[in-house]
């Protein structure tokens, strides 16, 4: 079992007895670490030119990949891969600037619900990120939002004790609207509510859906798709679609409960006291000129940005 990150002090942080970049299961198993994109509002930036910067989630993304796949000081030692599902309306030349920054593109056809209106429409296409379930060939995987902040590695999430596989409960007591796996991988972590959380947060039931880690299985996504049926629509509130569907299809007293990862690996709501705290990765767009964003995190990710720039200003200079 994985030993929990001790941290000590500022931003710098220690592993106790197991270091994560040294598991035996990340080496022996097929990990990713997943992003989705979609055309921006809506597929109206379907033709913005690859360097174009007012398309925010596809800069976020490339700075993504950079943390995770490039960058010396927030990358692991292990070669996992980063995948990202776009859809339809993202240009080829978007598509081909992530190839080319090392990302593995998976075109996705987008998924859709009569009854179910996001509260925002830049959300329209979220469920989408479901698509995810039906990539067999690979045996876990952790979904990141691309708008995200990464200051530490986060291979060790794939050894979390949450991220193990569970046995799916058997009570009859308990409605299936469709057939479920005889196990599943579902873990993930609580929505913070606000900048004035503590750290560490306190624990709830109600899970955030911008960081988690799965298992895919053709099971469990055709028990999603049901879920998006119009008969089903007194389930769950329509207006955070993927976010309310897992919080219902893995609620507390189901028979598939979702699994809280350790508070550090991912914080959404995110502070400089989070990042003080030892906090892994921070769910917030800092590219946006949002006033409550924490201004020391923000600048941080900015610095993220420039250092991706350069980095691939350098290597293609000397193409």
């Amino acid at each position: 079992m994985m030993v929990r990150p001790s941290f000590k002090f500022g931003w710098i942080s220690e592993y106790d007895s197991i270091e994560s970049d040294k598991s035996p299961t990340i080496e022996n198993h097929n990990f990713a670490f997943a992003t989705f994109l979609a055309g921006r509002d809506g597929g109206h930036g379907a033709n913005i030119e690859e360097h174009d910067t007012s398309d925010g989630y596809f800069v976020s993304a490339r700075v993504l990949i950079y943390q995770l796949l490039h960058s010396p000081t927030v990358r692991g030692n292990k070669s996992i891969p980063l995948i990202i599902l776009v859809t339809e309306d993202v240009s080829q030349k978007k598509r081909d600037r992530l190839k080319r920054d090392g990302a593995t593109i998976i075109p996705v056809e987008k998924l859709y619900s009569e009854w179910i209106t996001p509260k925002q429409g830049r959300w329209q296409d979220v469920l989408t990120k479901l698509r995810l379930f039906e990539m067999t060939q690979y045996e876990k995987i952790c979904f990141i939002d691309a708008d995200h902040l990464i200051t530490q590695p986060l291979e060790g999430v794939f050894d979390d004790p949450a991220a193990m596989v569970q046995t799916t409960l058997q009570d009859p007591a308990i409605r299936d609207e469709a057939p479920l796996p005889e196990s599943y991988v579902f873990a993930s972590k609580t929505e913070a509510g606000g900048y004035g959380h503590s750290y560490p947060p306190e624990e709830g039931n109600y899970l955030n859906i911008g960081f988690f880690v799965l298992g895919p299985n053709k099971v469990l996504f055709n028990y999603y798709v049901t879920l998006m049926q119009p008969e089903y629509a007194n389930l769950f509130s329509p207006e955070f679609p993927e976010q309310n569907l897992m919080n219902y299809a893995h609620r507390k007293d189901g028979k598939m409960p979702w699994h809280h990862l350790w508070y550090g690996w991912n914080m959404n709501w995110p502070t400089e006291n989070d990042m003080k705290g030892g906090a892994h990765s921070f769910h917030a767009k800092y590219w946006d000129n949002d006033p409550t964003h924490d201004p020391v995190l923000k600048a941080v990710w900015q610095n993220q940005r420039a250092e991706m720039e350069g980095y691939w200003h350098g290597r293609e200079n000397q193409l």
